[in-house]
C-alpha cells in the first residue's frame, strides 16, 4: 500500500530540500566540479607554451643613436657595439615601415621617443612619429651609408618560415605560424622588414633579414611567403649585429 509519508516530493519553489533529494543532488554538483577540474588541469598542462618576446606598450623611452636607412631603418645606439648587441630596427605604428619617417635622416645623430619590442638578442623600436626631427636631404647626410661589416660570398641554402620581424620580435604571440599569416601579410605590405626564421634539429635557431639580390629592400615580395615554410638560397651578411640574407624571391619554393 502506498505510504505518502515514503516518497519526497519537492517543488522548487518551496524549500527545503527534502534530505535523500538533497544528499543526490550534492554528490552531483561535486562530482561534475571534480570532473571540471580534472578536464581543465590535464588540457592545461598538454597546451604547448607560446614563444615570443615583449613588446613594452605604454612605456615609451627615448633612444639616442644614428639613424642608418638601409637596408632597412635601424638606430646605432650610443656607446653600443653592434658586434656584441644587434643595434634596433625602426618601425612606424601599427602595421607600418619606418622607412617614410626617416628617409633622408641617414647617418644623422637623433635622439628619439619610441617603443622597445625584444625577443632574445633581437631588438626593434616602434617610434613616435612626432618625435623625429626634420628630414634632411641626402647630400646633407652626416654619414655615407654604413658598409657591411662582414661578408660571406659562398651561396647556401635554408629552409625556414618567413616572417614579419615586428611581430615576430614580440608585439603578437605567437608572431609565426598558419595562424599568423594574414596578419603578418598585412605587415609586411605596410613595409615592415621581412625576415626568415629558421631552426635546426637541435632546436637553435637564428634570424635572418631577407634583402634582394643587392641589398634592396623586399617585403612587397615577401607577402605571398608570409607565413609558409620556404626553401631559399642566398649570401648571408652581418650588418649592425643582425644577418642578413641576400637572396631572389623568384627562386624561393615552398616545402610542404
Amino acid at each position: 500500500m502506498w505510504k505518502p509519508d515514503e516518497e519526497e516530493f519537492f517543488i522548487g519553489y518551496a524549500p527545503p530540500m527534502p534530505p535523500r533529494l538533497g544528499r543526490f543532488v550534492r554528490r552531483v554538483v561535486i562530482g561534475i566540479g571534480c570532473f571540471v577540474v580534472i578536464v581543465a588541469v590535464t588540457l592545461a598542462s598538454g597546451h604547448l607554451r607560446l614563444e615570443g618576446g615583449t613588446f613594452e606598450f605604454g612605456h615609451p623611452k627615448s633612444f639616442s643613436g644614428t639613424i642608418v636607412e638601409r637596408p632597412y631603418p635601424g638606430l646605432r645606439l650610443d656607446g653600443v657595439d653592434s658586434n656584441v648587441e644587434p643595434w634596433p630596427l625602426l618601425v612606424a605604428p601599427g602595421k607600418h615601415g619606418a622607412d617614410a619617417l626617416v628617409r633622408g635622416l641617414e647617418g644623422r645623430h637623433i635622439t628619439l621617443t619610441g617603443t622597445r619590442i625584444q625577443r632574445g638578442a633581437h631588438t626593434m623600436i616602434e617610434v613616435e612619429p612626432a618625435s623625429l626631427p626634420s628630414r634632411v636631404s641626402e647630400a646633407a647626410s652626416m654619414v655615407a651609408t654604413a658598409l657591411l661589416e662582414q661578408s660571406d660570398k659562398a651561396a647556401v641554402e635554408l629552409t625556414g618560415e618567413i616572417v614579419d620581424s615586428k611581430c615576430f620580435l614580440g608585439v603578437m604571440v605567437p608572431g609565426s605560424g598558419k595562424t599568423h599569416k594574414e596578419c603578418a601579410s598585412l605587415c609586411l605590405r605596410g613595409g615592415i622588414p621581412p625576415a626568415l626564421y629558421v631552426q635546426d634539429r637541435a632546436g637553435h635557431s637564428s634570424l635572418l633579414l631577407l634583402v634582394g639580390p643587392t641589398g634592396e629592400p623586399i617585403g612587397a615580395r615577401a607577402v605571398q611567403a608570409a607565413g609558409e615554410a620556404i626553401s631559399l638560397t642566398g649570401s648571408i651578411q652581418r650588418r649592425g649585429g643582425w644577418l642578413v640574407l641576400r637572396t631572389d624571391p623568384t627562386f624561393w619554393r615552398r616545402v610542404d
